[in-house]
This record gives C-alpha cells, structure tokens and sequence, in this order.
C-alpha cells in the first residue's frame, strides 16, 4: 500500500486527476491523505467531491476552512458567491456530497505509518493525545443533529486570541480555528488570526511550527498540513510537511507519498494556470 497526500485543492479537479493519473493512483491498494480546503474558488468543487467520495474507504480527508464555509451556506440555505460552490449546493446529489463532507475529520492519525493530518495547524501545547480528541469532539458537534447551527457558529463567530476557560461553544470555535485557520501564534498559545500573508510583527509570533518547544512534537509522528499557500511548500522542517503551493493560485498542486518513519518524497508536481488572482 502507498499513502499520498495532497495539498488544498480548492475545486481544482483536473489538476488533482492529473496528479493521481501520474502517481498510477490504485484505490484498490492505494492511499490518498487530503490536507483539506477541497472546496471554493476553484472551478469544480462538486467534481472534487464526487472524485473523492467516489475513492471510499481509500481517501482520508480532513476539513479546512473553506469547507466549513460550504456548510455554513448549506445550513442557513444560502446562496454563494462563488459559482463553484454555488453550484454544489444546487446539485442534484448536493445532499450525499455536504453529508459525506460534514462527516470528514478535523484530525487524522496514523501511528504505525508515523504520520498524522490538519489542515492548518496544532496549538503548541497540545499533546497528540488531546488534539485528537478535541478533534474528535469537533466532529461529533458537526455530524450531530444540531450541525446546521454548530457550522454556522464556526464561521460567523471570531475566534479568541487564547483557549477559552469557559464557555464550550467558544471553546469550540477556537478549536476549530486551530485546526483550520492557524499561521502564527506565540510560543504559549496566543493565536494572531488577522495576518494571512506576509510576516506577522506582532512580538512573539512565529509560524505555528517553528517554535522551540512544541508538546505534541514527537520524534515518531510527523505532521502534513496545507491552508498557507503564501507561504509555499515546507519540506525543510523534520517534525512537519506542508504541501499548499498554492494552485487556485497559480501555482500546483503538490502530492507527496508518505513513507514510515516520517520520511517522504515528492511524487507529482501539476502546474495550474490559476482560477485566483492573488488581489482577491
């Protein structure tokens, strides 16, 4: 079996079907890990999701921002902006694609393969552990029966600076914007959410991996994440794996085969015109 992973794809599915085309893609014995971001401001959201849903048990992906997005237009009954999502939530099987979306993970893990997934980032004082199970109760709010609620939440509410002490729903949300919106923090857990690109000078910050004590660093587990596409590829870092090189942008997308041990190597390149320009 090989295990690939994928940066955000953003409804870029000719670039995705090129990429698993070239790495000779076997669902039957293969693995595909998606960073997340699947969806939005691509050209084919919905084809995204259907290529990916139709992958089954094969296909590990976890949620980014912009498909809590998508949710949050689907549960207030919404019309997008963007005419990819607007046309998923007008298709024909919009239910079977928002269902199989709001039941992907915020986290995955996979100890003896020595990998683990988040769209974003992890707090610095987190342990393994408790990422995945703040992951995991994430994830049962969103497939709960009060989920249209809960994905609103998490997009229209700010999250806080720091980790709530009270209040669960806030707690929540910053949960989820760890997971989903992460780029500098300081080295205590002070979250900067305004800065998505260019250098943070807010004192203290620093990309949310590269402090020097990071609780859930372990020498046999290895991060692959996306979301920071300003950013570009991170392959020199040995703790983790960043694979957004920005393709709604113009840049490609970037698949990489995950080996055990933390090792890896870039396995497909596919070059984008660009569906973005960076102004917006």
């Amino acid at each position: 079996m090989t295990v690939y992973a994928v940066g955000d794809i953003q409804g870029c599915v000719r670039e995705l079907e090129i990429a698993l085309d070239r790495v000779r893609f076997d669902a039957a014995k293969d693995r595909l890990w998606c960073v997340g971001d699947l969806v939005n401001r691509g050209p084919a959201s919905l084809e995204v999701l259907r290529l990916l849903a139709s992958l089954g048990d094969a296909c590990t992906a976890v949620l980014g921002n912009h498909d809590l997005l998508l949710l949050a237009f689907a549960a207030r009954d919404a019309c997008p902006k963007d005419p990819g999502l607007a046309r998923v939530l007008r298709a024909h099987d919009a239910h079977e694609r928002l269902e199989w979306l709001r039941h992907r993970p915020f986290m995955h893990s996979d100890a003896d393969l020595g990998w683990m997934m988040v769209h974003a980032g992890l707090h610095p004082e987190w342990t393994i552990a408790e990422a995945m199970g703040r992951a995991a109760a994430l994830q049962a709010l969103l497939q709960g029966s009060r989920w249209r609620e809960f994905a609103q939440i998490l997009v229209d509410e700010e999250p806080a600076e720091r980790q709530p002490a009270c209040a669960p729903m806030k707690r929540a949300v910053f949960n989820a914007a760890v997971f989903t919106r992460t780029r500098y923090c300081t080295a205590d857990g002070r979250f900067n959410w305004k800065v998505r690109s260019g250098q943070s000078k807010r004192k203290g910050d620093a990309p949310w991996y590269a402090h020097q004590r990071l609780t859930w660093r372990v020498p046999e587990r290895r991060l692959v994440f996306g979301h920071w596409a300003a950013q570009g590829l991170v392959l020199d870092q040995p703790h983790v794996l960043g694979l957004d090189s920005g393709c709604v942008w113009g840049g490609a997308l970037t698949m990489a085969e995950l080996l055990p041990g933390g090792e890896y190597r870039l396995a497909a390149r596919v070059e984008s015109p660009g569906y973005r320009s960076v102004s917006h």
